[in-house]
């Protein structure tokens, strides 16, 4: 019964994402989203929230005289350089993850936080969540920026499908007003972005069919753009609907430095995404007659150029994970090892010493 109510609730899930991103684009941020006009930023999230992190992180580092870099969870649980004083923190955390505390009992390390989110302060008390509602009510009253987005209740089955996608777009908008450009212009142009990734077909039952047998038998992700930088939620997806290792994310340029004499010697399967824009499909091209010199791979070609492609990227993966899951046949509901990663998981308080 709850193996296919999971199968169910992930189909459903799919459905929503379209609406759950017009729900997240609508809304304006909190002014200032950086306090103080900050132009160094750390970013960091962990699981499927590390591609937004690293997704904002890339949007900055494109802004004039803005430097942003990514820090893991770990890095939070010791001790942290003392240049963070006068660095700005963004969080993403969907549901803010014991885990995710860590980070945040640092806050007082940085210049100013601002925070990610599906949760909310409502959420969490109707949920039962009391310390997370009162981490929240302290947040809002230090004067942290609290930028949400759909789902917040996105945890009965494992894999996470609207949340991490919301991120992405939660992401787009905090770089977009950092850059000042949250005008009507931006708008309108991520508006018609995300149309048009919704707007044309996926490919056929009989290669997405394909591609979910030959994701259950390993296969490498390769990107022919800077996608690759904040791809880590396509993995992800693979992870926790499959339960195999996730696909490599990795440059197209390095399939010659490796993993092409690896795969002569024991043949792989690897997809290559690629965008609309004219040096990314020169590469692809170019490197077609290597591409096919052990079996031919799989081009997923995104309607929409870099850094929007990702959408297109997710949506592609979530038709595919949906037919891979039905193969696996996982309880994605009752989901292996669920309730047996505590020492883990429920890990929210940083490195103390013992005197």
């Amino acid at each position: 019964m709850s193996l296919q109510r999971g199968l169910d609730i992930l189909a459903q899930r799919i459905e929503q994402v379209p609406e759950c991103l017009r729900q997240t684009l609508a809304p304006s941020l909190p002014t200032p989203v950086f306090a103080g006009a900050a132009r160094e930023v750390i970013t960091t999230g962990i699981g499927s929230s590390e591609a937004a992190a690293k997704y904002l992180q890339a949007q900055l580092n494109r802004i004039p005289q803005q430097h942003a870099e990514f820090l893991p969870t770990c890095a939070f649980y010791g001790e942290l350089p003392a240049a963070s004083a006068r660095k700005h923190l963004v969080v993403f955390t969907q549901g803010l993850s014991p885990n995710a505390q860590i980070v945040l009992a640092r806050r007082s390390q940085f210049a100013g936080l601002t925070l990610v989110t599906s949760s909310t302060l409502e959420g969490q008390r109707q949920a039962g969540k009391t310390d997370r509602a009162q981490l929240l009510q302290d947040l809002e009253a230090e004067g942290a920026s609290i930028v949400t987005h759909p789902m917040e209740d996105e945890f009965e089955i494992l894999p996470r499908i609207i949340g991490p996608a919301c991120a992405l777009l939660a992401a787009w908008k905090v770089a977009a007003s950092v850059a000042e450009a949250q005008s009507t212009v931006a708008q309108a142009r991520i508006s018609d972005m995300l149309d048009a990734v919704w707007a044309v077909d996926l490919p056929d039952t009989e290669l997405l069919e394909r591609c979910a047998h030959e994701l259950l038998a390993g296969v490498d992700f390769y990107f022919s753009d800077c996608s690759s930088l904040y791809a880590q939620n396509l993995a992800a997806k693979v992870l926790e609907t499959v339960f195999c290792a996730p696909p490599r994310i990795r440059d197209l340029f390095d399939y010659s430095h490796g993993p092409f004499q690896a795969e002569r010697a024991q043949p792989g399967h690897r997809w290559i995404f690629t965008s609309e824009q004219p040096a990314a499909l020169d590469l692809v091209a170019r490197l077609s007659p290597l591409l096919e010199r052990v079996n031919p791979p799989v081009i997923i070609q995104s309607p929409v150029p870099e850094p929007y492609a990702i959408f297109y990227y997710e949506r592609f993966l979530n038709a595919v994970v949906l037919r891979a899951a039905k193969l696996a046949g996982y309880n994605l509901i009752d989901w292996p090892g669920k309730l047996e990663d505590g020492e883990g998981y429920a890990l929210q308080q940083p490195y103390a010493r013992e005197l």
